[in-house]
């Protein structure tokens, strides 16, 4: 049975404004390194997966971008979304792309803009999930906390008796307080949901049909229609229809036979311009700076560059950002508010 990747790859470019917009969203800037990370996702899956059986879940504004920087993906393994309606559609969606060319195979859903080191435990990582499929519903790849996080989803999961890599998984929890992360911590059975999920693409559709009847039946209506010459309407149609809800509220909590396989990597899924201190150098006073910066009295700031020189002076704890002819100034503590002020903003 062939395996296959698919690495999503849309958004709206809210948490990276004013460097990442609409049409070129966090996974296609450069945010401090010589590649993007939707490059350093598709180089990291080659060795396992080919890049004739790798696609990519883009949205229509993001197609330029995607295939400028991808020119080793077919063309015909961009999968385009009529329009946004979360990760369930998504995933539903490329099943049927990925069924047309492999009537049963496994499909390996990956999220295209996290950052992750230590390539070949990565991909160690990955091939104990792929063992490990046998006889499980889906395979959750889960990251091992480091700190008490308030902003991920968690997973439960039993550790497995006699050796196995394998843990069943109990129950999927929400974001947690403070007080509740250390003690997931201390449990040492909690685990950071990654959003890498492998599954067969046959058993996604029976999940559809059993959890999110209504978006199986849209996908269904889609089935004949893909490939078909002048179906993009309908399609478009028929897509908006589905219900807008992540495969993880949507199915993933409402399976059994799940397992999950915990990451052997060092990774970060950047969520917003002050995770770039978590990954990229700092220089003595700890301000972590792409691009020019001149900085004199400057302590624990963010300073990312696309332009000319930015220079700080008496300031500490801001991430100031200068790209597009725009500029952002924040206290780095409320970096994870941005998308308030790009609504405000109006569309990029």
């Amino acid at each position: 049975m062939a395996l296959y990747a698919v690495i999503m790859a849309g958004g709206r470019g809210e948490r990276f404004w004013p460097a990442s917009t609409t049409a070129v969203p966090k996974p296609f800037i450069r945010l401090g390194c010589s590649s993007t990370l939707i490059q350093d996702t598709v180089e990291r899956i080659r060795p396992i997966v080919p890049a004739g059986r790798i696609y990519i879940s883009i949205g229509a504004a993001q197609q330029e971008v995607a295939r400028e920087q991808l020119p080793q993906i077919p063309p015909e393994n961009f999968i385009v979304e009529p329009v946004g309606r979360d990760t369930s559609a998504s995933l539903g969606f490329c099943a049927l792309h990925l069924e047309r060319a492999d009537s049963d195979t496994e499909m390996l859903a990956l999220p295209a803009d996290h950052f992750i080191r230590q390539d070949a435990e990565y991909r160690s990582t990955l091939r104990k999930g792929i063992e490990s499929l046998a006889g499980a519903t889906a395979v959750i790849f889960g990251i091992p906390p480091k700190r008490p996080e308030t902003g991920y989803g968690y997973v439960q999961a039993e550790r497995p008796q006699g050796g196995g890599v394998a843990w069943p998984v109990r129950r999927f929890v929400e974001k947690p307080n403070a007080q509740t992360a250390e003690e997931y911590i201390r449990a040492g059975n909690f685990f950071w949901n990654s959003g890498m999920f492998l599954w067969k693409v046959s058993t996604l559709l029976e999940l559809f049909r059993h959890h999110l009847p209504d978006s199986y039946a849209s996908l269904m209506q889609l089935r004949p229609l893909l490939g078909k010459p002048g179906a993009e309407p309908e399609i478009l149609r028929i897509f908006s229809s589905l219900q807008r809800i992540s495969i993880d509220f949507g199915i993933l909590e409402k399976a059994s036979g799940l397992r999950l396989i915990p990451a052997e990597f060092d990774w970060d899924d950047i969520g917003n311009w002050a995770a770039l201190e978590r990954f990229l150098p700092a220089d003595p006073a700890g301000n972590t700076a792409v691009g020019p910066h001149l900085p004199v009295e400057t302590e624990g700031c963010i300073i990312y560059s696309e332009g000319g020189m930015i220079g700080t002076l008496g300031v500490k704890d801001l991430v100031i950002v200068q790209a597009h002819g725009k500029v952002l100034v924040c206290p780095k503590n409320r970096a994870t508010d941005l998308k308030r002020l790009v609504t405000a903003l109006g569309p990029s």
